[in-house]
């Protein structure tokens, strides 16, 4: 662990540290609600633009479902009736891809023709085969560089892990935090739409939380901050080539409570509970 360039039960030591920290991470960071700010550009076989749309969302998550929330297109609020479309399609996505890594949403398509996957980053430590490539710095900081594919025995524990067999990784790992700052991954197996070779990367930023009012010592979460995806999509009449760009920033720590007002609680008789609601 102690080593520079760790490899055999060392280096799957860190990678099991590692994905300790990031749920750890994660429970801190469902605590922060963002905005994010969304372009998209897809380009006919010919190189043609046939789309270039902008969007802008607020996103928190609650009782560990992702709340998407879309507020304008292309600098533009959406009316009341494109919202209330809009978002019964985020929401149903967002039921969907509950505990998945990756989505690729068919845009105003139904949410169940859309792509759904884990990333290796769930599972790097048991179903990848994993090297040390090099060591970088990032904002200052130390990072290793591990590249991972696909063990060629893999035995996933479950439907969704079996999934994350079908990309490569390239990981960056704060050698202090032990956590991702940045990951590469690559599709190398055809899913519907979706074909080999599309790739996303994601990177996070470092915040330290200030002590607050209980005196409590300050604590260190990772965020993200980018994300950027290149896809060909297949369809019967053409191909398609999407760069899909996604920064995410104004996070704010939140919480949520619920006030019961004393006038809109009504009673009911036993006669009327046991009929039913």
């Amino acid at each position: 662990m102690n080593t520079p360039n760790p490899g055999g039960e060392d280096l799957a030591a860190l990678l099991h540290r590692m994905h300790s920290n990031v749920v750890a991470n994660n429970k801190l960071a469902n605590q922060y609600a963002c905005n994010d700010q969304t372009h998209t550009v897809t380009l006919g076989k010919n190189g043609k633009k046939i789309r270039d749309f902008t969007a802008k969302f607020e996103f928190a998550v609650i009782d560990g479902l992702p709340y998407v929330h879309k507020v304008d297109e292309n600098g533009v609020p959406l009316s009341a009736k494109r919202m209330e479309t809009e978002q019964k399609h985020q929401d149903a996505l967002s039921q969907i891809r509950r505990g998945m890594d990756f989505a690729f949403d068919l845009r105003d398509g139904n949410p169940r023709d859309s792509v759904y996957s884990a990333l290796p980053i769930c599972c790097l430590a048991t179903l990848f085969e994993n090297r040390v490539s090099r060591h970088e710095q990032i904002n200052g900081r130390d990072n290793l560089v591990i590249e991972s594919v696909p063990k060629a025995y893999a035995n996933p524990s479950s439907p969704d892990d079996r999934t994350a067999l079908d990309w490569k990784e390239t990981t960056w790992i704060d050698m202090d935090d032990l956590v991702p700052t940045r990951y590469d991954v690559e599709l190398l197996n055809d899913k519907s739409f979706l074909l080999k070779g599309s790739t996303e990367r994601r990177e996070f930023f470092r915040l330290e939380e200030a002590v607050d009012s209980a005196g409590h010592p300050a604590r260190t979460v990772w965020l993200e901050t980018y994300k950027e995806a290149h896809s060909i999509l297949k369809f019967f009449w053409q191909l398609q080539y999407q760069t899909f760009e996604d920064t995410s920033y104004n996070y704010k720590k939140f919480s949520v409570d619920i006030w019961v007002l004393p006038n809109s609680v009504r009673g009911f008789s036993p006669e009327s509970t046991s009929q039913g609601p």
